[in-house]
């Protein structure tokens, strides 16, 4: 039996690998200064781990969206110093109420003893995961500002079409099956939030998921309707019934916040063609 596994799914198990291996370094490290079970004790930190997980993959999204790249270096420290006290005090609260809940009352003294140990791991993991994420935003913001938007500009130069036509000879998408392990999900286009390139994989977000597919985002630019879905940018297409607001990003460039939270940017030509459906 062939397993494929997904990208996400793939960056899931890597998580749940660091997780683990964290759990056992965790587990070490404490030992000598603790008087629990190494398997008690063990139980407890594979749950850290998991709390953990959860609260970097919330840090993930929320850095992102705060924008923190685009910020002026002292404002930069002062934020990230500010999340990082905000993210400590949680991971050791967290922590306390799981060797609450396993080690028992009668315990939680010697746990009290190791809180500040606690908190420096803590600490010392934010520090890692925010170097990680900032860093990958400077790449992709790099990335946008220096790649050219030669081809989405020569797409803009071309012929327009009615609203509600595709091009010429192209078939028109009114459903999108993507397969996923053994299973098929079938996306209606009104579901579609927006579908951002990604290599030689088109990434298509919907009001229920995100799913990976093996597509060129011509074939969706000619395929969806033009009086709905606008290619704002050369990495990405968008449904304008899901554009909560859009807002001034920097000199020409605007950037659009959807109603899932997610906020992308629109090159200069893709925000003419956006206003030009919404007659703005």
């Amino acid at each position: 039996m062939k397993f494929i596994f997904t990208y996400t799914q793939i960056q899931w198990l890597i998580l749940l690998l660091l997780s683990a291996i964290f759990a056992v370094l965790n587990t070490l490290a404490y030992q000598p200064l603790v008087s629990f079970s190494f398997n008690i004790f063990l139980l407890k930190s594979m749950i850290d781990g998991l709390l953990l997980l959860g609260i970097c993959r919330l840090l993930l999204i929320v850095i992102p969206s705060a924008n923190y790249v685009k910020l002026e270096p002292i404002q930069q420290f002062i934020n990230y110093f500010a999340l990082g006290i905000l993210v400590t005090a949680v991971w050791v609260g967290l922590s306390f109420a799981t060797s609450y809940y396993i080690l028992g009352s009668e315990n939680i003294e010697k746990f009290v003893d190791i809180i500040p140990m606690n908190a420096f791991i803590g600490l010392l993991l934010y520090i890692i995961d925010i170097q990680f994420i900032h860093y990958k935003m400077v790449v992709v913001e790099n990335k946008i500002e220096t790649e050219p938007d030669t081809d989405f500009k020569a797409d803009s130069n071309e012929t327009k079409l009615n609203p509600e036509q595709t091009d010429e000879g192209s078939e028109a998408i009114e459903r999108i099956a993507v397969k996923v392990g053994n299973k098929i999900h079938v996306i209606l286009v009104q579901d579609i939030i927006y579908i951002e390139a990604d290599g030689d994989y088109v990434k298509i977000v919907t009001d229920h998921g995100k799913y990976m597919k093996e597509d060129t985002m011509k074939y969706y630019e000619a395929g969806l309707p033009q009086s709905k879905f606008v290619r704002v940018h050369r990495s990405y297409i968008v449904n304008v019934e899901k554009i909560l607001r859009i807002e001034l990003y920097e000199k020409q460039n605007q950037m659009l916040t959807l109603n899932n939270g997610d906020q992308i940017r629109a090159s200069a030509s893709g925000y003419k063609s956006l206003r030009d459906v919404l007659k703005l």
